[in-house]
């Protein structure tokens, strides 16, 4: 394994690459935003098959030695990518984008196709007006008095109450965490990420979004992607299956994959299936 610093315009990020970099690696964006790598770690096992690179972005998890973010927006993000590739020295990458790393990823695609041999879309954040919809339709199936807890919150802002918390707590245990719940790697991410970074670019917490991306959508523009995509989720997703094959139906080249025990990180709850999936869609293209 690899690792070192890059310095980009939105600050100082690290990278960890595992296997020599002697063709297109499989770089992969975390989420959040403002979260960390650490989550993604089940990808590495992809090495074999072709150089795995994670990173952190600036101003969370390895990254924080150089202070804060300095460029809170989404040319920050594109940038800071653009910036690895060129420390990387290579001249283009099979991107994996989890959750908010979706949106950077489809962003970056679209401004350098040509830097780009393959997307992956994992449980992503690329229509924040359908995200919301989605997340009312799923607090909708909680119980009533949790509903009317969370409902009033995103109405008036009040959200830091006790009683706000305990609901929300709900509602990311069915379709944040499920069986990762607990789980070391995602609680380590926690603990390191960049609270400011989340706050400004998506808000109070994953049902109420209220910053900068708050009126995003990438759909409209998904159907210039032309390299081979592929979109996945969990079952139980925040981030749909519906969602996703609607994504997918988007993308000529594409195809889309609900694992069936997940919630919002099947890289941790189904690891093996996660990866036989990207092994299947890297293959032909790793040779």
């Amino acid at each position: 394994m690899n690792t070192g610093y890059v310095t980009s315009i939105a600050g100082e990020l690290f990278y960890e690459a595992h296997g020599a970099l002697q063709k297109a690696p499989l770089v992969c964006v975390h989420g959040g935003p403002g979260f960390t790598s650490y989550y993604l770690e089940a990808l590495r096992d992809l090495s074999d098959l072709l150089p795995v690179v994670l990173y952190d972005q600036a101003g969370c998890g390895r990254a924080r030695r150089a202070g804060g973010r300095k460029l809170v927006t989404i040319e920050g993000f594109v940038s800071e990518l653009e910036a690895l590739r060129i420390a990387l020295n290579v001249e283009a990458m099979h991107l994996y984008g989890h959750s908010f790393g979706g949106l950077v990823i489809g962003e970056y695609a679209l401004r350098y196709p040509e830097r780009v041999k393959s997307a992956t879309f994992a449980s992503v954040s690329i229509d924040i007006p359908r995200w919301r919809a989605d997340g009312e339709r799923l607090l909708g199936k909680l119980p009533m008095l949790q509903k009317m807890i969370l409902r009033e919150g995103a109405r008036t802002g009040a959200t830091n109450s006790m009683e706000y918390g305990n609901a929300l707590q709900s509602y990311y245990e069915r379709h944040v965490y499920g069986d990762a719940l607990g789980n070391e790697l995602l609680e380590r991410a926690a603990r390191e990420s960049d609270a400011r970074t989340y706050e400004v670019v998506w808000g109070a917490n994953e049902l109420y979004v209220n910053g900068l991306v708050r009126d995003y959508s990438l759909s409209p523009r998904l159907h210039e992607l032309r390299c081979p995509t592929l979109f996945t989720c969990g079952r139980y997703d925040e981030a749909t299956p519906e969602a996703h094959e609607y994504f997918s139906e988007r993308v000529s080249n594409s195809r889309c994959v609900v694992f069936e025990k997940s919630a919002h990180h099947p890289q941790i709850s189904e690891p093996q299936a996660v990866l036989d999936v990207m092994r299947e869609f890297l293959g032909p293209m790793a040779l």
